[in-house]
């Protein structure tokens, strides 16, 4: 059984339209688990009246008759919290072979892009994470991602534009990393819509709630390069991702610079053995561009 999870915050419109409109494309059975996160119980009894959903709070037991769960979180717990508290219900209650995290902002370009993740996923065991080609917008690729060490992507790259060309800063620093990726193994892909076998979840430890809302790609990477399995890029499918709704609901843009880095830290404090005095140089870095920016 496939279990899609979504987790929504303040946007029922938004998520009611991706569930009827690009969710209805999929063919293989599936069940669908929304946390409603930092919701009033009203907010989510509207949700799940539309959907004709089973409401439910983080405790409760699923009807297995139903298709669609709405659970009231009245906490916004954030990413990683909400996906697991998905996951966990979907595991735990549904059945879950598969489990497709995803966000609410998406449309598919492919009608069949959830079918041909799960048939590749099913026919390579060494794969523990797969996503599609997700571009935005503007028809740029936003996955995958190649890994930047700490000191290239908080410190090298600031002390060195205002000396180098755009085009030495793209080569040094693999910006275009995502425009020109192959169908493959990579170390990252975008957490807006991917698919794990909900046994290796489970295996890996699932996502680390130490994070609110960013960094939760590349330290399920580490978490899944634990137990074996690696992520893989499956560009033969893609969806067209509108990115920012959350994140312009929830945070200024300072606030949310603030946040990324602070979660960036932390992966690379826990998951790569980073020392306290290279983001010690990357805080003070940061803090003159902001005073300089400023002016």
């Amino acid at each position: 059984m496939l279990v899609i999870v979504i987790v929504s915050y303040k946007n029922n419109r938004r998520t009611i339209q991706y569930v009827r409109e690009e969710l209805s494309k999929i063919v293989l059975p599936h069940r669908i688990v929304i946390v409603n996160n930092g919701s009033t119980i009203e907010e989510s009894r509207e949700l799940s009246n539309e959907l004709g959903a089973e409401l439910l709070s983080v405790q409760d037991v699923p009807s297995i008759a139903n298709r669609i769960f709405v659970i009231s979180n009245p906490q916004n717990s954030g990413f990683a919290i909400g996906n697991n508290i998905g996951a966990r219900m979907a595991m735990d209650y549904l059945d879950a072979d598969y489990i497709l995290f995803s966000n609410n902002d998406l449309r598919f370009l492919d009608t069949d892009v959830v079918e041909r993740l799960q048939q590749t996923l099913k026919e390579h065991p060494e794969i523990g994470i797969i996503g599609p080609h997700i571009v935005g917008l503007d028809g740029k690729a936003q996955s995958p991602e190649p890994y930047q060490t700490f000191a290239n992507r908080y410190i090298w790259m600031y002390l060195l534009t205002p000396f180098i060309t755009l085009k030495q800063k793209k080569r040094i620093f693999r910006l275009d990393y995502s425009e020109q990726a192959q169908e493959g193994i990579h170390y990252k892909l975008m957490g807006a819509f991917f698919m794990v076998r909900a046994e290796d979840f489970a295996s890996c430890g699932m996502m680390d709630e130490h994070t609110f809302l960013y960094a939760e790609e590349p330290i399920l990477t580490e978490r899944m390069a634990k137990i074996g399995k690696k992520p893989y890029y499956y560009p033969q499918v893609s969806i067209c991702h509108e990115h920012g709704q959350t994140i312009g609901k929830s945070f200024n843009t300072r606030k949310a610079d603030a946040l990324l880095f602070d979660s960036e830290v932390y992966y690379y404090q826990t998951y790569k053995n980073v020392g306290n005095l290279q983001v010690l140089i990357a805080r003070i870095i940061r803090n003159i561009l902001y005073i300089l920016h400023r002016r």
